[in-house]
């Protein structure tokens, strides 16, 4: 099947599109801004910045995220769509091929963890949103010209006082945790990306469940057949929530590879522990080199008691090493991101007719 964000879907794509959208601008049908979700995840990394902007029509890939949009009380239509400018966390400005659209994109992890693609799918965009000033220098320097930093406003409820200690609770409960037990979060990018460590430790969280809560959250391109298992596992809690912030700030400790989940994990000081993998064709060196200093590193999954307990006997062994990647991740955890990315977007739309 062609993926829409093919060469031959765009060039199939671009004129009817583009006569369809002169006409629905001819004739006032156009909304001024519009917001793509392909899945429901999207709506979950851009609410932070929509609260902050005026009530917006969205824009479903599927039937099944055009429903969870509408049971969020959103106003939400099946693609595609004509708006004079559009807000997502996609790499998806080829299905809105009008050159008059702006297109305004967000990161949908945080920083670079799995390497840029061509510049061209970045510069497609009036304004692409990246998560540190770090970030956007790198950007601009393989070629990409629409990078700003914005922070990564998906982290704002974690320091604006929106996660209590009662919403926590509830979060723990939700999950049966046992409170007289720590929590581990076990972790994954998706299977296919040759990056992910899941393959190392799903045939062994049965050992670490009398022990720990054991919660797992994985990447949702993750393959079916691996989620079947999760979910099939005894006294494994798997997330099935869309907003995962409330569970990772509710563990104890983290179990990962290359996701970018670990600039998370670092934002809020969680001891983590990562496998070591070879070097995938997205692998940053950079980022390989920060995990390697900020995370307890092991090979194996016969190496994780040892080293899960060594996170929880001393949680700020490499504490400075976390808010040293954090500073480079991230610029401003101080829960405003949403805003001042709500504050460029209303300044460059504004002028839109």
């Amino acid at each position: 099947m062609v993926r829409q964000d093919d060469a031959v879907f765009y060039f199939l794509l671009k004129y009817p599109y583009r006569l369809v959208w002169r006409i629905c601008r001819l004739l006032r049908w156009t909304p001024k801004t519009a917001v793509y979700c392909a899945e429901p995840m999207d709506y979950v990394i851009l609410k932070p910045v929509l609260r902050h902007l005026p009530p917006l029509p969205f824009v479903a890939k599927n039937r099944r995220t055009r429903s969870y949009l509408k049971s969020q009380g959103l106003n939400a239509r099946l693609w595609p769509a004509f708006p004079r400018s559009v807000i997502m966390c996609r790499h998806a400005a080829a299905l809105f091929p009008a050159p008059g659209i702006l297109k305004i994109g967000f990161r949908h992890g945080a920083y670079h963890f799995k390497a840029y693609t061509r510049p061209g799918r970045y510069n497609a965009f009036g304004l692409y949103f990246v998560t540190s000033r770090r970030e956007e220098e790198d950007a601009r320097a393989a070629g990409i010209r629409s990078a700003l930093a914005g922070g990564f406003p998906r982290l704002d409820p974690a320091f604006d006082g929106s996660i209590t200690p009662e919403s926590l609770d509830r979060i723990r409960t939700g999950a049966g945790a046992d409170p007289s037990k720590r929590t581990v979060l076990f972790t994954s990018t998706y299977d296919r990306s040759g990056m992910s460590a899941i393959h190392r430790w799903i045939g062994h969280l049965g050992r670490f469940t009398g022990l720990y809560n054991v919660w797992v959250t994985v990447h949702p391109w993750i393959s079916r057949k691996t989620v079947s298992r999760l979910k099939a596992l005894r006294d494994v809690f798997f997330i099935e929530d869309y907003d995962i912030l409330q569970y990772i700030v509710a563990c104890d400790v983290m179990v990962g590879d290359t996701s970018s989940i670990l600039a998370e994990g670092c934002a809020l000081d969680k001891p983590m522990v990562t496998f070591r993998l070879p070097a995938a064709k997205r692998t940053p060196a950079d980022v390989a080199r920060m995990i390697g200093r900020f995370s307890v590193r092991i090979d194996s999954a016969e190496e994780l008691d040892a080293a899960i307990e060594t996170c929880l006997r001393d949680p700020a062994a490499l504490r400075a090493a976390r808010l040293e990647a954090a500073r480079i991740f991230f610029d401003d955890l101080d829960g405003k991101s949403g805003v001042r990315c709500a504050e460029k977007i209303l300044e460059m739309t504004e002028p839109l007719a």
